[in-house]
C-alpha cells in the first residue's frame, strides 16, 4: 500500500468501522488491527504498526489503564506476544487480539504511589507495585497463555538487582512504597514482598527464599545470574563432545623444558616481553636485569610455581579450595608489585576491550557457584577448558588474571597425566577468540575446546627435551611470530616436522 507524502511509515490510527474504511482495507491504503480499529497509510507490516500504536490503542479502549503484572517486568513492552494491564472499571473485559501482541484486561486499582505515567494517559506499574502483581497467586495457572505473574522467583530476583544496583538506600524505598500499597493490593502478596525486603534490612524471615539468587545475597555471597548460566551451558556443551586423551608420556627428561617455556610464552602473551635467551638467563640463573626487575619478577615467579610438581598438578577440590588456590597463587606472582595487591581479590570493576567481567560484589560467590556447576566436566582437557574459561570470566585480580587462569587449568592435565597446554605467541589471537566465542555464547564451546586441542597437539609434537631442540621445534612452526604479522603474511601454527 503506499502512503501519502511526508505520512508515518506507521500510517494513521483511527477507530470505528465504516463503509469507507472498509473500501480502503480491500484498496490496500488501510489495515484493519481489530474490529474498530484501523490504521490508514502504513508502510510497516500489521505487527510493527500494532506495535508503534499500542499505548494509543489501549488507551482508547481502557482509558487511565495501568500496564501491570509481569509487563511491569519489561518495561511496558508486551512479552511473548502478550500485554497485561489493570482498570479499576474496564467496558471491555474480552482480551484485544492484535497482529503480533494480545492485551488482556483485569481489575484492579488505576494509578497508585510509586506508578510511572506513560504515553496517551497510561501508566506502568512501579518498583514496589510490579513486586506485589508479580508474586505467585493461587489458583491453577491458565491454559493457553502465560500468567499474569511472572512467580515468587522471579520477584526475589528482581529484589536481588534492586539490592545489587541500589543498595540498602533502595530497598529502604522500595520498603516504604510497598507500605503505602496495603489496602490497595493482595495483602498475602504485599508481606510476601515486604518480608523479603525487611529480610534484607536485616529482620529475620520465617520462610526461606525460592530464589537462588536472593537466598545468597542473604547468605552473604551474591553472584551473578547470568554468568552461572552461561558456566551451566558450556558444561552441557563440554560434556556432550567426545573425549580425546593425550597422555603424556616418555618420563620426566620428555618434558624437561616445558615448564620454562610454559612460564615464557604465558607471560609473553599477556605484554611482559623478553627475548627467549634472557627469559632463560632470568628463570633458570637468577639474573635480573636492573631495568625491568618487576617483568623479571614475573617470569621467574611463573617458572617457579610451574616447575615444582606439586604446584603445577595441584587441582582445586572444592569451591573454597579453588579460592585459596587462586590467592596463593596471584601472591607469589604479583609479589614484586604491590599496586596490583597481590593475593586479593578485585575491589573496582575490571574491563577489557569494553567487555565488563563480574562485578567485584558478586566475585566471590560466581566463583563458587561457577566450580560446582562444572562439576559434572570430567575429562581433563574439558575440565582444564571450564577452569580456564570461568577463572577468565571472572577476572578475579587486578592484573595476573590470565596466568593464574593457565597454571589452575593446567593443573587439571598434570594431575590426571595429560599433555599441558601452552599457547605460543603466534596463537594468542586464536587462543582470544576462543575464549570471546564462549563469553558471546557462539556455540557451546566447540570453538574454544577445538583451539585448546591443537594447543595441545602442538605441545605434544615438540621435543622439550632440552632448550636448544624445543627452541629449534619452535621456531620451525613459527610459535615465536607475531599474531598479527603472521596472519598478514598468511603463517599459522603448525605442528614441528609437518
Amino acid at each position: 500500500m503506499k502512503a501519502a507524502p511526508h505520512a508515518s511509515p506507521a500510517g494513521t490510527l483511527e477507530f470505528g468501522a465504516s463503509g469507507s474504511r472498509s473500501r480502503q482495507v480491500k484498496a490496500g491504503r488501510a489495515v484493519r488491527l481489530a474490529p474498530g480499529v484501523y490504521v490508514v497509510g502504513a508502510t510497516l507490516p500489521p505487527e510493527t504498526v500494532a506495535r508503534k500504536h499500542l499505548n494509543a490503542i489501549v488507551a482508547h479502549l481502557w482509558p487511565g489503564a495501568v500496564i501491570s503484572d509481569r509487563s511491569a517486568f519489561t518495561g511496558g513492552q508486551p512479552e511473548e506476544g502478550w500485554l497485561f494491564i489493570r482498570h479499576p472499571d474496564p467496558q471491555r473485559r474480552a482480551d484485544l487480539v492484535l497482529p503480533g501482541v494480545t492485551v488482556t484486561v483485569q481489575d484492579g486499582p488505576g494509578p497508585l504511589p510509586g506508578d510511572m505515567p506513560m504515553p496517551e494517559g497510561l501508566h506502568l506499574s512501579g518498583v514496589a507495585r510490579g513486586l506485589v502483581e508479580n508474586v505467585t497467586g493461587r489458583g491453577r495457572p491458565p491454559v493457553g497463555r502465560p500468567s499474569r505473574a511472572a512467580g515468587t522467583q522471579a520477584v526475589e530476583d528482581h529484589i536481588d538487582a534492586l539490592a545489587r544496583t541500589g543498595g540498602s538506600g533502595k530497598i529502604k524505598n522500595v520498603l516504604a512504597e510497598v507500605d503505602l500499597l496495603k489496602g490497595s493490593l493482595d495483602a498475602g502478596a504485599v508481606e510476601i514482598v515486604r518480608s523479603r525486603l525487611a529480610e534484607l534490612l536485616g529482620t529475620f524471615a520465617p520462610t526461606a527464599p525460592a530464589s537462588a539468587r536472593l537466598q545468597a545475597r542473604l547468605e552473604g555471597e551474591p553472584f551473578d545470574a547470568h554468568r552461572v548460566g552461561m558456566f551451566e551451558r558450556l558444561a552441557e556443551g563440554l560434556t556432550a563432545m567426545p573425549p580425546l586423551p593425550a597422555p603424556a608420556l616418555g618420563g620426566s627428561s620428555r618434558w624437561e623444558w616445558l615448564a620454562f617455556f610454559e612460564a615464557y610464552f604465558s607471560n609473553f602473551i599477556e605484554g611482559t616481553e623478553f627475548g627467549v635467551e634472557e627469559a632463560r638467563s632470568i628463570a633458570i640463573d637468577g639474573d635480573i636485569p636492573a631495568a625491568r626487575p618487576q617483568d623479571a619478577h614475573d617470569v621467574a615467579a611463573t617458572f617457579r610455581i610451574l616447575s615444582d610438581p606439586a604446584l603445577a598438578g595441584h587441582k582445586p577440590v572444592s569451591g573454597s579450595d579453588m579460592l585459596d588456590l587462586l590467592r596463593e597463587h596471584h601472591r607469589v606472582l604479583m609479589a614484586a608489585r604491590p599496586d596490583k595487591r597481590p593475593g586479593e581479590f578485585k575491589e573496582k570493576q575490571n574491563y577489557a576491550g569494553g567487555y565488563q567481567f563480574v562485578e567485584p560484589a558478586l566475585l566471590v560467590g560466581t566463583l563458587r557457584r561457577g566450580f560446582d556447576a562444572f562439576a559434572s566436566v570430567t575429562d581433563p582437557l574439558q575440565r582444564a577448558a571450564a577452569m580456564m574459561f570461568l577463572i577468565t570470566e571472572c577476572h578475579p585480580f587486578d592484573d595476573g588474571n590470565g596466568r593464574v587462569a593457565r597454571i589452575i587449568a593446567n593443573a587439571e592435565l598434570t594431575a590426571t597425566g595429560q599433555v599441558r597446554l601452552i599457547i605460543p605467541t603466534v596463537y594468542r589471537n586464536n587462543y582470544l577468540a576462543g575464549l570471546s566465542s564462549v563469553s558471546n555464547e557462539a556455540g557451546r564451546g566447540e570453538a574454544f575446546l577445538s583451539v585448546l586441542r591443537f594447543a595441545q597437539r602442538w605441545v605434544a609434537a615438540v621435543d622439550w627435551r632440552s632448550f636448544d631442540r624445543a627452541h629449534a621445534d619452535i621456531t620451525e612452526s613459527f610459535g615465536y611470530n607475531d599474531p598479527a604479522l603472521a596472519e598478514s603474511s598468511g603463517l599459522r601454527l603448525r605442528l614441528p616436522g609437518s
